[in-house]
């Protein structure tokens, strides 16, 4: 009976061993995946077009880089790709990423990139509201302050920056912040309904179709004022890295994390991207953050180290 017992604990040590790897890499590919997202707000200022028309040519970037990668992956089997297609929460996840994306990029045109971020990252506060219902997934009380962190720290973002013409930014990162939320939160509760199999490729095709979804509403867009004069060159240049390496590249790496973590910790550890976006924004073009921004990204900051914290030692 005793050995019985000492080789189920050795079952279970391994287990937990084994799904404490598994969350060590999804939080390291999350990061990573931030930090690639991160170079996005400059991208953007820097690319000399329309915004409507960057963002669906970053997307039309990202899907083609996506789709090399589905192949990749799949080795000609599209059935997958089919039965995918034909779930509505993959529908779903995919025009979340699209409304993500594309209000992101006109927000950056018409605030700071730093409220464009900070204010995106609002996500997890919806995220935090809704994984209980929807995923049974209970906030831990380290996620529940951690949330609170970034309420305040949007609110000092938003302290100074309503007026002066950047209110109408300010709304659209708030709806990119809509569509940062539903994208974990959609996917992981149609994973918690396929079999392993389906599981895995789901986050990829979905953001694959999210990005088909946003280049198809730019296109009017791109025809009427495609990049043209002296900068065209280089900001085609910009947009195929922000679509390769900015959109493409990490969100294989976040399609890859979101199954090994709840669907609030991917969205907290993923706010390591305001905290470096603003930093490469004034490097290349000297748009600074106003006090109150850099100050509501401290709060982000420390919320998410308390976060991490508090999940380890729990």
């Amino acid at each position: 009976m005793s050995r019985r017992g000492s080789e189920a604990r050795e079952a279970m040590g391994s287990s937990e061993q084994e799904a404490s790897r598994e969350r060590r890499t999804g939080a390291l590919l999350v990061v990573a995946a931030a930090a690639l997202w991160s170079t996005g707000g400059v991208g953007v200022k820097v690319a000399d077009a329309e915004p409507l028309v960057i963002a669906g040519l970053r997307s039309a970037f990202a899907l083609a880089f996506m789709l090399v990668v589905i192949a990749v992956q799949l080795r000609g089997n599209l059935a997958v790709v089919g039965r995918l297609l034909k779930r509505p929460l993959v529908w779903g996840a995919a025009a979340s990423y699209a409304l993500m994306v594309v209000t992101f990029v006109l927000a950056a045109r018409r605030t700071t990139a730093a409220n464009a971020i900070f204010i995106q990252y609002t996500a997890p506060i919806y995220v935090a509201l809704l994984s209980g219902p929807l995923l049974g997934e209970k906030p831990a009380r380290s996620d529940l302050f951690a949330t609170a962190g970034c309420v305040v720290g949007m609110a000092l973002t938003f302290g100074g920056e309503i007026g002066g013409g950047r209110a109408a930014g300010n709304l659209l990162a708030i709806l990119s912040s809509f569509g940062f939320a539903g994208l974990p939160l959609l996917l992981r509760v149609d994973q918690k309904r396929l079999d392993p199999a389906l599981a895995a490729r789901a986050p990829l095709v979905a953001m694959s179709l999210g990005n088909a979804i946003a280049a198809a509403v730019a296109l009017p867009a791109i025809i009427q004022h495609p990049p043209s004069g002296p900068a065209q060159a280089r900001t085609l240049v910009v947009l195929f890295l922000l679509g390769t390496l900015q959109i493409g590249l990490p969100y294989v790496f976040y399609g890859v994390a979101v199954r090994r973590l709840r669907a609030l910790e991917s969205s907290l550890l993923a706010t390591i991207e305001p905290v470096l976006s603003p930093i490469w924004v004034l490097l290349a073009t000297g748009e600074q953050p106003s006090v109150m921004a850099a100050a509501g990204c401290a709060v982000i900051v420390a919320a998410v180290v308390f976060q991490t914290a508090g999940r380890r030692r729990s």
